[in-house]
């Protein structure tokens, strides 16, 4: 046998070999780091929808709580009334809060830290609210009264502005609250319908888009496994090519010497 040849096969059997490693490894790699990727977006949609979905319940039960308060409004006795409608407002402004989060992804979280920084600003103006009631009270005279009533009317067109653009939001949102304190049952709904019909229907296509992109990801996976396990059986198969040429040049010899 040439000693050339021998080493060309040799050589040859090496070179395939360590390709095919290489190439396997490159391949692996970016899939691997691929797989990773779509698997932390898959999972944070997964999260997502499962957060949205409990925004939505909770919001849900939120409206079933505003429409026992709203009715319980006209069984209590008419100095209860107001009370009892401004517990239905607060509630329908809670309910009005879930469904934009869940609508637009925020997360409570961040709907919380918001409302306390609203609060924050407005727990001044209530002390002063509260102080000024208390001496409107306390007082009998005409003119004292008519100050403080004044007063306390000028204090509700003091409250400051948010300072981020959520929290603005968020009070534009619940000033659809208010219709609560309308005449009659069609005019709330009528004033709630629009906005409740929107926010419905931003989840419904937030939650089609998000299952929609999880599809996405789970063919995406299933593409990449089926890659990786490609690029593994075409590296075993040149290695075992390389190592068949490797053989072969002690095949060879070993013919070459029984030939002699």
């Amino acid at each position: 046998m040439n000693p050339t040849s021998s080493k060309h096969l040799v050589l040859a059997g090496f070179l395939i070999s360590l390709a095919s490693v290489a190439f396997n490894s490159v391949v692996l790699s970016y899939v691997n780091k691929r797989l990773q990727a779509v698997d932390t977006e898959y999972y944070k949609l997964a999260d997502s929808l499962g957060k949205q979905s409990a925004e939505l319940n909770e919001g849900d039960s939120l409206f079933d709580q505003y429409r026992i308060m709203h009715n319980l409004a006209f069984s209590v006795p008419p100095a209860k009334a107001k009370e009892a409608r401004q517990d239905a407002e607060s509630i329908l402004k809670r309910f009005l809060t879930k469904y934009y989060a869940a609508a637009n992804d925020i997360p409570p979280t961040e709907i919380t830290r918001v409302e306390v920084e609203e609060a924050g600003e407005i727990i001044p103006l209530l002390e002063k609210g509260l102080q000024l009631m208390q001496a409107l009270q306390a007082t009998s005279d005409t003119a004292e009264r008519a100050r403080l009533t004044a007063e306390l009317d000028k204090l509700g067109q003091e409250l400051p502005q948010p300072k981020s653009e959520l929290g603005r939001k968020l009070r534009e949102i619940q000033k659809y609250s208010q219709a609560e304190f309308a005449e009659n049952d069609v005019v709330i709904m009528s004033a709630l319908m629009p906005v409740m019909k929107s926010f419905r229907e931003q989840i419904i296509e937030s939650i089609t888009r998000k299952e929609s992109r999880r599809h996405e990801l789970e063919r995406e996976r299933s593409s990449l496994m089926r890659k990786a396990n490609y690029a593994s059986y075409a590296a075993i198969t040149f290695q075992l090519f390389g190592l068949m040429l490797i053989l072969t040049k002690d095949l060879l010899k070993e013919k070459h010497s029984s030939a002699k």
